[in-house]
């Protein structure tokens, strides 16, 4: 017996006095094992060590109620609170045995943990960079009932990745009713790239619950549905899917969600008068695919029944993009040029669009000819169409049109450069109208740019407001273009591509002009002035502490009713600290001194805690507005957030919005959002609404 002790004590300090060694570095030819008490076992060849039972092999540690170590395989087997961690990663189990030599474990009732995932299994068999767990639930960031988790029959893992899983189900609250096919799944990226679901009431729809659910099926791919069932309409429901594959020049991306409902509602009539379909639906498709270094793909299409499908249902969507496009575009650039193919469609039959059926495009960029001479070369080839609407009758063109330019900087000083322009304009159409059947027509254009720049620095701090020194940058522009021909033929010409309302100043030359087919005599002079000011920022360099510019234009030709001198047109954005940001736009007319727009947005934020943006739109004129908006944001604490939004039209006394809203997060799962909408005036929408939405956080 004294022999058997001495030889287990001699054993124990052999293993007690073994270095401890950095990953990277080889293992030590023996484990470090250390316990209350510990006893060799002569029959088994076992050290059994007992009491906060210790093994540091390199950097893997083993703890448990009892480890038993066989020095002749160099394994160990322990039991009762058995927790092994190599490295970064950390797994638990009621007990189980490990391999110091080859890695490979075999334990039971295994619970593991690496970020963003957490594993519950009957048995895990393997290494940690490839193991293989039966009966497995995986959640994902958190393990709480209320994380949505994966049961599977078995799962093998493979360095940071599941490459393969048999009978997979997905749910929440310990219910998994989602079966999910074979897949493999890098834990990098989210599992699920979006869930929502939604609940609520407006008048309009009734009491409604929406879903909105992605799931993979392939690497990178992931396939679902959008659904809706509002009482007061009937069940809205369309397949969905996004899709992300590789990167850098090789990268595809895109998604498709869609909806249909048999509509049993009261549908009103469409922004044409038309009575609203019974059989109601949309669908929407974007696409962007990089093909190399020089050749990319985009693509956009939406179609939808009638005006008004997106407007009911999806108003959140509908409101920024209230005509929808639809076009495919490849573009190859080269060295100096850009070549393309665009088209563009018009599956909805509610609104007009110019469709190009279509158009081939080379836009060569500025190249120097020699002695300081720059040209340019832009041609393309269209097919053109336009559907009747309303009273107004369809259209159709072939047109074969290309622009050259020539410019000549010339600095004239440090501060100081005139650049003379000259350029030409070609354009045939094949169809033309006015009893002809084609037409040609040609003109040219000439001018100049000219630029003063000009600077002052001044050596003025302010810590409140990080100010390191300021500087000035002013820079008076003045453009004159010159095309009197430009309006010739206007009677021949289909007027596809022409003006669209905007209040802004235009493109000034023709070779910019996208109004091709409705033209004017050009004889215009452009005065700007900018203002730039500036100060020393150490992440930066520089940081814009404010800009302003002034414009306007002269016009020497003008059609009936317009005046000389254009409005004038003010830009303003202050920006002296992150947290605080004006943004003005504003139009006068000088000859009367009236204010014709006013927007502008004063944004204070906070990033941690709160956020506020006033907001205001004014537009002069029988069909003009004038509407105030502020939205507040305000964090209480790390689980609720309040939000109020509100959108009072001064002209007719009323508030045409009012939000109020409470945002709650569920651990690091999910986020609740509780919402009371008001709404005043005439509109489709409800007057009022509830909504409760439940939006998983990516995994």
């Amino acid at each position: 017996m004294l022999r058997r002790l001495a030889h287990c004590a001699a054993l124990a300090a052999s293993l007690l006095l073994a270095p401890a060694v950095l990953r990277a570095q080889p293992a030590p030819a023996t484990p470090a094992v250390t316990g209350a008490s510990s006893v060799y076992d002569d029959a088994t060849g076992q050290l059994v060590v007992t009491g906060n039972a210790r093994l540091d092999y390199g950097d893997v540690v083993l703890t448990a109620d009892e480890i038993r170590y066989h020095r002749a395989a160099n394994s160990v087997s322990a039991r009762g609170n058995f927790v092994l961690t190599s490295g970064a990663r950390r797994l638990v189990a009621d007990e189980g045995s490990y391999d110091l030599n080859t890695g490979r474990m075999r334990v039971q009732n295994l619970r593991l943990g690496e970020y963003p995932i957490y594993v519950r299994g009957a048995q895990v068999e393997g290494t940690f960079d490839e193991m293989v767990l039966t009966d497995a639930t995986i959640f994902f960031r958190e393990e709480a009932t209320y994380a949505p988790s994966i049961k599977a029959r078995s799962v093998t893992y493979r360095q940071g990745r599941l490459v393969a899983a048999a009978g997979l189900e997905l749910g929440v609250l310990g219910a998994h009713f989602i079966k999910l096919p074979k897949f493999e799944h890098d834990l990098r990226t989210e599992l699920i790239s979006y869930f929502m679901a939604k609940v609520g009431y407006r008048r309009s729809l009734g009491a409604f619950v929406e879903t909105n659910l992605r799931v993979p099926v392939a690497p990178g791919v992931r396939v679902g549905a959008d659904a809706g069932y509002y009482s007061a309409r009937g069940l809205l429901i369309g397949p969905a899917a996004n899709y992300r594959r590789g990167s850098g020049d090789r990268s595809v991306q895109g998604g498709f969600a869609s909806g249909y409902i048999n509509d049993h509602g009261d549908k009103f009539t469409d922004i044409l008068g038309a009575p609203v379909p019974e059989e109601r639906g949309f669908a929407s498709w974007w696409h962007r695919q990089q093909l190399g270094p020089r050749l990319r793909l985009d693509a956009q299409v939406n179609y939808w029944s009638d005006s008004e499908v997106v407007r009911d249902f999806r108003s959140k969507e509908f409101f920024p993009v209230q005509q929808p496009d639809s076009f495919v575009e490849a573009a190859y650039t080269g060295d100096n040029f850009i070549l393309s193919a665009f088209t563009r469609g018009h599956p909805n039959r509610y609104h007009r669009v110019q469709e190009r059926l279509p158009e081939l495009r080379f836009d060569g960029l500025p190249i120097e000819l020699g002695g300081g001479i720059y040209h340019r070369l832009e041609a393309s080839l269209a097919i053109l169409e336009e559907d009747a609407y309303l009273t107004q009758p369809g259209q159709r063109s072939r047109r074969l049109d290309a622009y050259y330019g020539l410019e000549r900087p010339f600095a004239l000083t440090p501060w100081f450069t005139f650049t003379p322009v000259a350029g030409g304009r070609f354009t045939h159409y094949d169809q033309a109208t006015g009893g002809r059947d084609t037409y040609t027509r040609s003109f040219g254009e000439f001018g100049f740019d000219a630029r003063l720049r000009a600077s002052g620095s001044f050596d003025y701090r302010n810590e409140v407001w990080e100010i390191d020194g300021l500087r000035h940058l002013i820079e008076p522009r003045l453009s004159y273009r010159y095309a009197p021909r430009a309006n010739n033929g206007r009677a021949y010409i289909p007027q596809i591509d022409r003006r669209v309302f905007s209040t802004y100043l235009q493109p000034l030359s023709i070779a910019d002009t996208r109004n091709i087919d409705e033209l004017d005599r050009l004889n215009t002079l452009r005065v700007a002035l900018h203002n730039t000011l500036q100060t020393r920022d150490t992440a930066q360099g520089t940081r814009d502490l404010a800009r302003l510019t002034v414009a306007a234009d002269y016009r020497f030709e003008f059609r009936g009713g317009a005046k000389p001198l254009s409005d004038i047109h003010t830009e303003l954005a202050l920006t002296p600290a992150d947290w605080l940001r004006l943004e003005v736009y504003q139009r006068f007319t000088p000859q009367t001194t009236v204010q014709q727009e006013l927007n502008y947005a004063l944004t204070l934020t906070d990033q941690e805690w709160w956020s506020a943006r006033l907001g205001s739109h004014f537009l002069k004129g029988p069909n003009g507005y004038e509407e105030y908006s502020l939205e507040v944001r305000r964090r209480l604490n790390e689980v609720f957030e309040v939000t109020g939004t509100w959108r009072y039209d001064l002209r007719r006394s009323r508030f045409n919005e009012q939000s109020y809203g409470v945002w709650q997060r569920l651990g690091q799962t999910w986020a609740v959002k509780y919402e009371v909408s008001l709404f005043e005036g005439p509109r489709r929408e409800s007057s009022s609404g509830f909504t409760i939405e439940i939006e998983l956080l990516k995994f």
